[in-house]
Order: C-alpha cells, then sequence, then structure tokens
C-alpha cells in the first residue's frame, strides 16, 4: 500500500462518516451500498452465464449439452437468489434504520 493509497482510504472513510451523521446520508450509504452489490453480483453472474453459454455450444455430446445446460441453470438459480437476498437486506437495513 502506497502513501497516497492510505491517504485516499482515510479520505473515504472521513467522507463516509460525515455522511452517515444525518438520517438521510445513512440512507444514501446504505442505498449506495445495496447498489453497488447489486452491480458487482450482477456484472458476475453475467459473466458466468456467458461462460455457461459458450461451454453449451462447444459441447460435443449429450452429457456434455446437459451439463452445460444444467450449469446454466445452476447460475441462473444462484445468481437471482443472491441479487434478491442483497436487494432484501439493503431494504431491510434502510426499514431498521428509518424507524
Amino acid at each position: 500500500m502506497r502513501l497516497w493509497h492510505l491517504t485516499f482510504a482515510i479520505v473515504l472513510i472521513a467522507l463516509g462518516l460525515t455522511i452517515a451523521q444525518d438520517p438521510v446520508g445513512v440512507v444514501a450509504i446504505i442505498v449506495f451500498v445495496t447498489g453497488l452489490g447489486e452491480v458487482v453480483v450482477g456484472t458476475t453472474a453475467i459473466l458466468a452465464l456467458f461462460q455457461t453459454l459458450g461451454s453449451l455450444g462447444h459441447a460435443k455430446g449429450l452429457f456434455a449439452h446437459a451439463e452445460a445446460l444444467v450449469a446454466t441453470t445452476v447460475v441462473l438459480a444462484v445468481s437471482t437468489a443472491i441479487m434478491t437476498g442483497w436487494i432484501f437486506i439493503g431494504a431491510w437495513i434502510v426499514q431498521v434504520v428509518v424507524a
């Protein structure tokens, strides 16, 4: 870690703590972190989906096609579950903070 990394991290932490003094700022931080998590998980899911669809195109036999189809289904199901859970956790935290 270089000195400017440490300085940047301290500035970000100070900015976050300053914003978090106000209830509206707390909600904004929660919404930002929730949205950032959704973008990260969504991007990861799309990249994994491209890989499974690519393996479906490269499959040679019936078993390889079935394996690729199951992998695609698992990627879609798991990513949907993670993204839904993340958005519900974010909404729950906002409700706890506001109430």
